[in-house]
């Protein structure tokens, strides 16, 4: 018998091994993504409001809930009459401005358009940006400002998102502060779960793992306002929603994200969930303009590894025209859902 007990020992010493080798990687996986800010890539263009015929930009910011303040502007089309107000939500890795091409579009279609960057992104303060639930918590804070300042306390108020943005917009629906319902376009389900899904995806134990040690690392920063989860949140509310998924979405990996709110919602009438075969994580580009991105993107990554002093001359030849053409059809979609909720 007391080998048996040798036996239970060694195991009990590997599972704990593995346990708290995987805690390691887990807390530098997190640490490496969140615990930084985010300004975008310097030598990419972002548009801005003069870059687009009769788009105007008026600067704003307010504070959120650790006291940061965060700046962006509302935007409106000349000679529109505005006929209600989107807050728009960006993605992960660069501010609002890049989707002006997006805002653009939605002012064009008579909205003015608060904008803004979110905690330890670009021109908003916060040393870092800290977890994917603090989009939501922002959200909420840019929905208190709009309520109470006078250029946007009178218009009946719509969220949009995209990805970072559409989680933020997702669990940002119960807001105190009273909306006409959102749109949002490849959002995943939770923090943990797509950071998981993202950095230790290959392994099934591994993913399930760093699944639970992610939360409890949202949990120690973000308290009771820790691990939102989209479906949880789409499954209560009665708003109208529009989503939006690219199938082939390697980012926002559609199979765990954009499949299972398919199946969670299918039922609810308010919500509106439209999915595109041939279109991955930016739903709203042709498919042209995205395959242009990614082979573009990706070769000069290739030829940055050899010599990053190209850096400049790499991506100033790209045409961002190109690559950020729009879908027309999936922005008509888009904006004929948000005039529905305002008129």
């Amino acid at each position: 018998m007391f080998w048996y007990w040798w036996v239970l020992i060694g195991i009990a010493a590997v599972v704990i091994s593995v346990v708290v080798i995987l805690f390691c990687i887990s807390l530098a996986i997190h640490r490496k993504i969140f615990h930084r800010r985010y300004n975008g890539n310097k030598y990419v263009r972002y548009f801005k409001a003069e870059d687009f015929d009769g788009l105007h930009a008026e600067a704003v910011s307010f504070l959120s809930d650790r006291g940061q303040r965060l700046h962006g502007f509302i935007y409106h089309a000349e000679g529109a009459l505005p006929i209600g107000l989107i807050l728009f939500s960006h993605g992960f890795g660069a501010g609002h401005q890049a989707y002006t091409t997006e805002i653009a579009a939605l002012a064009r279609a008579g909205f003015l358009v608060l904008a803004f960057d979110g905690t330890g992104c670009v021109a908003s303060e916060g040393r870092m940006l800290g977890g994917f639930d603090q989009g939501a918590i922002d959200l909420r804070s840019a929905l208190r400002f709009a309520a109470e300042d006078e250029r946007l306390k009178g218009y009946k108020r719509v969220l949009v998102g995209h990805s970072w943005g559409a989680f933020s917009v997702m669990n940002a629906l119960d807001s105190d502060v009273p909306i006409e319902g959102a749109a949002a376009m490849c959002g995943f389900v939770s923090c943990a779960g797509v950071i998981a899904q993202n950095t230790l995806g290959k392994c099934a134990f591994a993913e399930w793992g760093g699944r639970n040690f992610f939360r409890l690392f949202n949990r120690i920063r973000f308290g009771k306002f820790a691990n939102y989860d989209s479906i949880r949140s789409l499954r209560k509310t009665e708003k109208p929603l529009l989503l939006l998924y690219g199938e082939q979405d390697k980012t926002v990996h559609f199979d765990k994200n954009g499949a299972r709110v398919r199946d969670a919602v299918r039922d609810k009438e308010n919500i509106r969930y439209l999915s595109y075969p041939q279109k991955g994580h930016n739903v709203y580009l042709t498919v042209q303009a995205e395959t242009y991105m990614h082979e573009t993107f990706g070769t000069i990554s290739e030829q940055l590894k050899k010599d990053r002093t190209q850096a400049s001359a790499l991506y100033g030849a790209v045409d961002y025209r190109r690559m950020t053409e729009e879908d027309p059809a999936v922005m008509n979609i888009l904006t004929d859902f948000c005039r529905s909720l305002v008129e």
